[in-house]
């Protein structure tokens, strides 16, 4: 079967000028991409964008899905006194997290993103799974996995055998599923809820299957020193000699970074997600990314969970990624929008391992995102990308397309009946007084 898509506008590498764009799907992927009309048979599927800007497809590089479920009733909290209170609140029922992990697709999918790397629940993340497989994303998913008591927390209920065994399983339980468009990786949480055992069985698992490794690192002060307390090391020197780094390791925050963190990141061409609502709404702490950009590292994007972030807005969290990186170093120059843009596209691919997404190439996975244009914000195709990053939000999102499967058509979701599904969710977050801080 073949899609065409035709008469958009696009940006073209290395400069990112403005230029006609044709993309051209043969069944889930790009066949071909011209500034010039693309001829695609009497049997092709066809959508005339009609001036609308062609992007490839947002990648958010770290949620927590059902954490739209959690917005709005923890806030003003310190990020360990969030933890703390999200342990003893949030346990929702499967119902709950079937509902509230769509409903975080929804917002995904709404903003323009086609694929999210989500750490989910160990306990319910076949559900998870299953969300995020029904709503037509590609996933990229691994469990919260961790053996050892965080702070104030319980106790864990798993040592480090039993988790190894549960990533394996939810590894052969849904690792390339759904034509390929759900994939795997391993998960321990991070270092303050981990052993060194699950930490390097983590590593070991990853390369017997082939996959990499998704984990927090350095998000907290406290959190942090911990690991001097338990390990003599940093955070990150500590997972380096656990054999974690490298570069299929995917690092989510990276904060509170010494410079020998930082070379220790770089040197092993480790990925870093940078969560910047989330860092500053539960003030994590100020995210050292300029330091680790001129080291080269490889920077991605991610939304985090919307009970710490309040957003599953990839266009949002471009801005800010790239106001807090001038503001940081007091540099005007610091992650310019063509920059940004490459760290929600083709960075955060290469963060989780995928070597046909982010980009409009032939052989490519065709996610596509459409956006409306012109609009008031955005006006003069000179100026277009930066417009983009600093003037767009998701609400500019026109149309989204996973495998070249439309899953949004200007605006109107083509998965399901948006309208009915809100009102449904609504009476079910209404009936979760369970989730309210005690």
């Amino acid at each position: 079967m073949k899609t065409l898509i035709k008469n958009g506008i696009g940006f073209y590498a290395p400069n990112y000028e403005v230029h006609p764009i044709n993309v051209l799907i043969k069944d889930t992927k790009i066949e071909a991409v011209s500034q010039l009309p693309i001829e695609a048979g009497p049997d092709a599927i066809v959508y005339d964008v009609r001036g609308n800007l062609v992007m490839p497809g947002i990648v958010d590089t770290h949620t927590h899905l059902t954490q739209s479920f959690g917005r709005g009733i923890y806030d003003n909290r310190h990020l360990t006194q969030w933890l703390l209170t999200m342990i003893h609140n949030f346990d929702m029922t499967d119902e709950e997290v079937y509902a509230a992990a769509m409903l975080g697709c929804v917002e995904a999918i709404k903003s323009g993103t086609t694929t999210v790397a989500e750490m989910a629940t160990s306990e319910q993340s076949d559900i998870i799974f299953q969300a995020i497989a029904d709503s037509g994303l590609r996933g990229d998913v691994c469990g919260a996995f961790g053996d050892h008591k965080e702070g104030d927390g319980p106790e864990p209920d798993k040592n480090a055998s039993q988790q190894l065994d549960a990533m394996h399983e939810m590894y052969k339980r849904w690792h390339g599923t759904y034509a390929g468009r759900m994939t795997v990786r391993m998960g321990p949480v991070g270092l303050p809820a981990c052993t060194e055992e699950l930490m390097r069985g983590s590593r070991a698992l990853a390369n017997q299957l082939g996959v990499g490794i998704h984990t927090h690192c350095c998000e907290g002060d406290i959190e942090t020193a911990d690991s001097l307390v338990r390990f003599g090391k940093t955070e990150v020197e500590a997972i380096a000699s656990f054999g974690l780094l490298g570069p299929d390791c995917t690092l989510v925050h990276s904060i509170w970074l010494t410079d020998h963190d930082m070379d220790l990141i770089a040197e092993t061409r480790s990925n870093v997600v940078t969560c910047p609502s989330t860092n500053t709404k539960i003030t994590d702490g100020m995210p050292p990314m300029p330091p680790l950009h001129r080291r080269g590292v490889n920077i991605a994007i991610g939304c985090d969970g919307e009970s710490s972030s309040g957003t599953y807005d990839m266009l949002q969290e471009a801005r800010l990624v790239s106001l807090l990186g001038k503001i940081r170093d007091n540099d005007a120059a610091m992650f310019k929008a063509e920059e940004v843009y490459e760290m929600m596209t083709i960075n955060g691919a290469k963060a989780i391992g995928y070597k046909d997404v982010g980009e409009f190439k032939p052989g490519y996975k065709a996610d596509i995102t459409v956006i409306n244009y012109p609009a008031a914000h955005l006006i003069d195709e000179r100026r277009l990308m930066s417009n983009l990053i600093y003037s767009a939000t998701g609400g500019d999102v026109n149309s989204v397309f996973v495998d070249g499967k439309p899953l949004m058509v200007n605006k109107q979701l083509t998965q399901m009946d948006e309208e009915k599904f809100v009102c449904d969710t609504l009476q079910l977050m209404r009936s979760a007084t369970h989730l309210l801080p005690k």
